[in-house]
């Protein structure tokens, strides 16, 4: 079998069906690389391998019998034996297998359930896994009693206190190092793989808890590796977010939390989370007073979005009592009551049983793709990165035309200047600044780039989350813009500023290499009406240019409109109303803030007319891959294609290394 044929399938098979996979054939390592576009994973396929499933005859009939008689290469002769001659061949499987085999390769964890576990710090995650190992090994909180030692009941090191009749006891479970009290014990986002008895695996994945003590700055690093480990899987069967029974304490928090975790979702991971209560003994493992705080929030978050986040058969409640009870047994020398041992031992089996119910429950939803999720992140963040580059090329592009038809006016006007025999051009450099910048885009306000709005030290990773920075109250109000007007700026009028673009004119050459003053007059004429022609093309491609980004910035947003649990960002329209201000003190400028503005009007009309005929069924929304194709699109723009990979380079983000713990559970 001809082995770029059988790529050319394997490539159809996997795009037809969806799967965002890029097919290679490394020539020196004698294989088929099968490489993830979305989270760069790479599996192979040896050639022997592909040889051992396919004979190229019986591979060409069963493309045919399988329904691949569509491919244009069929048409194209690539195939040189027709329909009718192969209808002698005996039947084989082979392709199918060979599929099979692929397939098999990239969704090799069919038999492992992953879940992804969120939540404020010191809500008792960590605790939560170590609970669900101990549940699974043992049969009881006396079976763990029995035929346990200390150092067998904890997976993740960690601190715990419980009180008996006597006293307090404070135990370490392991090294927990100097992670101070209070802070989420859990730095890092890691998996836990535990090995069922009945051969599946189920896959926690522990991650940093939210509202850190250590800061907000902290805060956006958890989250940055929280999203980096969801990236790096398939699929999701449950997103479970805990929360005490008692979240009163902590509105703001809660709402943050579940806010940022939604809103880097696509909203088809709704049907896949589950809302888990720890330490609910106290509330008669019920979810107490959060579960009102809960049901408001999600109702809101319909009423916005029309996205229905149901909580019926979502709610599950445990304790984390009856493991500090087990390791303060096993610690030695304690003085519990027997209603407190029988209260434990209750605690163990009611826990036990609520999750062996999540389990179940979780069994009921289809997964959820990753790959949506990690487009819709993917997306969110390029189309954040893109906003700032985006709305240069739209004022770079207007600065040019203006230029060029300035130009074009004073060639015509009969002088016969050949200083002027040039095509003007506007480039933009862009430098990364020492100091990030917090500008807002409010108008009225005194904030630009010359009087911005920082105090102390900017974060560009503070892009999602501005209300937890220093500059801003508890109502959200900056507390260093000076704003005329009624109303105070918030934070969400403000972005970070990490790049600076300086606007450079160039002289592009004439279309001549005669020095001035040897042309003859007839030279100059046709010169001229040559760089005006120039000009003309040029203006033309800028305004091709310019229409590709308007239509790209329209759609983008849509898409996020359409596919996030939580709508909408306004990344675009800021770094416009920044430009619009920055443009203010310069001279001469008030033409291109006209344009600016009117650019802007055009954009807020053409995402409403698409969202509405989308929501009518009048128009359909970009796919992902569409998506991941404009980015490239712009990239690649022949005038102002530069701007964006400059600013996308400069802005390249820290990458997290993902870590596994093997627990093996199955019976020897």
């Amino acid at each position: 079998m001809d082995l770029d044929y059988a790529i050319i399938v394997l490539r159809h098979h996997l795009e037809s069906n969806g799967r965002l996979f890029e097919i290679s054939k490394d020539i020196v390592k004698n294989r088929v690389n099968i490489k993830n576009k979305l989270t760069l994973e790479e599996r192979y396929i040896d050639f022997n391998e592909i040889q051992d499933f396919l004979e190229y005859d019986e591979f060409e009939y069963n493309l045919l019998v399988n329904g691949f008689k569509e491919f244009s290469f069929l048409e194209s002769g690539l195939l040189n034996k027709s329909p009718e001659n192969l209808s002698g061949k005996k039947k084989s499987t082979g392709s199918s297998s060979f599929i099979d085999k692929v397939n098999d390769l990239i969704d090799d964890d069919k038999d492992t359930i992953y879940i992804l576990l969120i939540g404020i710090t010191g809500v008792g995650k960590s605790t939560f896994i170590n609970m669900v190992v101990n549940y699974i090994k043992y049969s009881s909180l006396q079976d763990a009693l029995t035929n346990a030692t200390l150092d067998q009941i904890y997976t993740i090191a960690s601190k715990i206190e419980i009180q008996d009749e006597n006293q307090t006891h404070k135990i370490t479970l392991g090294d927990v190092g100097d992670i101070k009290t209070g802070s989420s014990v859990t730095q890092h986002s890691r998996q836990y793989r535990i090995k069922l008895p009945d051969g599946k695996t189920l896959c926690i994945i522990d991650s940093p808890g939210v509202g850190d003590p250590q800061g907000t700055l902290q805060d956006n690093k958890h989250f940055e590796n929280i999203l980096h480990e969801i990236s790096s899987l398939k699929k999701l069967n449950a997103i479970c977010i805990l929360m005490r029974p008692d979240e009163t304490r902590a509105t703001v928090l809660f709402r943050y939390c579940l806010n940022q975790l939604l809103l880097h979702l696509h909203s088809s991971a709704k049907d896949n989370i589950f809302f888990c209560f720890t330490h609910t003994r106290g509330t008669m493992y019920k979810p107490g007073p959060t579960r009102s705080i809960l049901e408001d929030h999600l109702e809101k978050m319909k009423d916005q979005s029309n996205i229905e986040i149901g909580i019926k058969d979502r709610c599950f409640c445990f304790d984390n009592e009856s493991f500090n009870y087990l390791a303060a047994n096993l610690n030695g020398d304690t003085n519990f009551s027997e209603d407190d041992e029988f209260d434990f031992s209750r605690s163990w089996d009611r826990s036990s049983r609520e999750f062996q119910r999540l389990l179940k429950e979780i069994s009921k939803v289809q997964p959820h793709d990753v790959a949506n999720t990690v487009c819709i992140n993917n997306a969110r963040t390029m189309i954040s990165n893109l906003a700032q580059p985006m709305s240069t090329c739209i004022s770079n592009i207007n600065s040019n035309i203006k230029l060029m038809d300035e130009q074009s006016e004073r060639l015509r006007s009969g002088s016969l200047n050949e200083s002027l025999l040039y095509i003007p051009e506007t480039v933009i450099i862009t430098e990364k600044l020492e100091k990030s910048l917090l500008i807002c885009s409010k108008n009225g306000c005194s904030s630009n780039h010359d009087n911005p709005c920082n105090i102390g030290v900017i974060s560009p990773k503070w892009y999602s989350s501005l209300y937890w920075c220093d500059n801003f109250d508890k109502m959200g109000a900056c507390k260093k813009c000076h704003n005329p007007g009624f109303f105070s700026c918030l934070f969400f009028d403000h972005k970070i500023i990490s790049t600076k673009e300086t606007p450079k004119l160039n002289h592009l050459s004439s279309v001549t290499d005669k020095p001035i003053g040897q042309r003859t007059r007839s030279e100059i004429f046709n010169e001229i009406e040559l760089l005006v022609q120039a000009m003309k093309e040029r203006k033309r491609q800028f305004q091709e240019e310019y229409d590709t980004i308007k239509t790209a910035i329209v759609d983008f947003s849509v898409f996020l409109w359409h596919h996030s649990l939580i709508k909408f960002n306004r990344y675009y329209e800021e770094y416009i109303n920044i430009q619009m201000k920055t443009l203010e003190s310069s001279e001469n400028s008030q033409e291109l803030i006209k344009k600016l503005d009117e650019h802007l009007s055009e954009y807020k009309a053409g995402f409403e007319e698409l969202k509405h005929n989308v929501q009518n069924n009048k128009a359909s929304v970009k796919t992902q891959k569409e998506i991941f194709e404009t980015f490239d699109r712009l990239f690649n723009l022949p005038m102002v294609g530069y701007i964006i990979q400059n600013q996308i380079r400069l802005k390249r983000s820290v990458h997290y290394k993902s870590e596994a713990v093997e627990i093996d559970l199955s019976p020897n």
